[in-house]
C-alpha cells in the first residue's frame, strides 16, 4: 500500500486557548512494501500521524491518498471497511482481551470468519513460536508473548500495511529485539508496508529508511 500526505496538518482546540497545533503541514510518501522508521521526541507528533495514516483519526486539513486514492472526504462506513481490510495495527501495550485465549485474541480481527481463519491463525502461531500456547490465557503469557500473539493478530488479515507505535517499548532488550526482527520479517514475506514509530536507534536501523519529526513537521 503507497500512502501520502499533502500539507497534513492537525490542530486541537483548547477552551478559552488558542488551538494546539500538532501537525504543521506534513508531506510525506512511502511506498508500497516500504519499511519506514518514523522518530523524534515526544510530544512531535508521532503517534497523531500514524492515527490519521491508519484513518482512526481526521487531519485538521491537507490530504491523505491510499494508492493515489483521496480519503480525506470518505465516509466512516467505508473508512472503517478499508481499516478491517488493509490495514494493521501493533501498539507498545498488547491489549489482549484477558477472558480470550491466544487463538481466540488472533482471531478477533476476522472472528465472523474465524473458521476459514483458524489454519492460517495456526500456522501463524508456528511461525511465532507459540504453538504450545494456543490455549493459554493472556495472563498466563510472558510480556513478550503478549506482544507476538498482538503482533499475529495484526497480520491475519494480510494486511496491506502495518502501523506499529513503540511495539518493543515495554520489553527488554533481548525480547524486543527478538519481536523486531520477527516483525521485519513478517512484513517482508507478505510484502506489507511497515511504518513503525519508535526511540529505538537498533530498530530504526532495521528500516528501509528513518523519517525524524520534531515540532509537527518532519526535518
Amino acid at each position: 500500500m503507497k500512502i501520502e500526505t499533502k500539507n497534513l496538518t492537525k490542530n486541537y482546540a483548547v477552551p478559552k486557548s488558542s488551538d494546539v497545533k500538532v501537525l504543521k503541514g506534513i508531506d510525506l510518501l512511502i511506498n508500497s512494501g516500504e519499511k519506514v522508521a518514523l522518530m523524534g521526541p515526544s510530544g512531535a507528533g508521532k503517534s497523531t500521524l500514524i492515527h490519521i495514516l491508519g484513518l482512526m483519526d481526521k487531519p485538521t486539513s491537507g490530504q491523505v491518498l491510499i494508492d493515489d486514492a483521496d480519503i480525506t472526504g470518505f465516509s466512516q462506513t467505508k473508512l472503517a471497511k478499508m481499516r478491517q481490510e488493509s490495514i494493521g495495527f501493533v501498539f507498545q501495550f498488547h491489549y489482549l482481551l484477558a477472558d480470550f485465549s491466544v487463538l481466540e485474541n488472533i482471531l478477533m480481527p476476522v472472528w465472523n470468519n474465524k473458521n476459514k481463519k483458524k489454519e492460517y491463525a495456526l500456522e501463524m502461531l508456528k511461525i511465532m513460536g507459540l504453538e504450545d500456547r494456543i490455549n493459554h490465557m493472556p495472563n498466563e503469557l510472558s510480556g513478550g508473548e503478549q506482544q507476538r500473539v498482538a503482533l499475529a493478530r495484526a497480520l491475519i488479515n494480510n494486511p496491506k500495511v502495518l502501523f506499529a507505535d513503540e511495539p518493543t517499548g515495554n520489553l527488554d532488550r533481548q525480547t524486543g529485539e527478538k519481536i523486531e526482527n520477527l516483525m521485519f520479517e513478517m512484513c517482508s514475506k507478505l510484502k506489507t508496508t511497515l511504518l513503525v514509530v519508535t526511540h529505538s536507534r537498533e530498530l530504526a536501523n532495521l528500516a528501509d529508511r528513518q523519517i525524524k519529526m520534531v515540532d509537527g513537521q518532519i526535518k
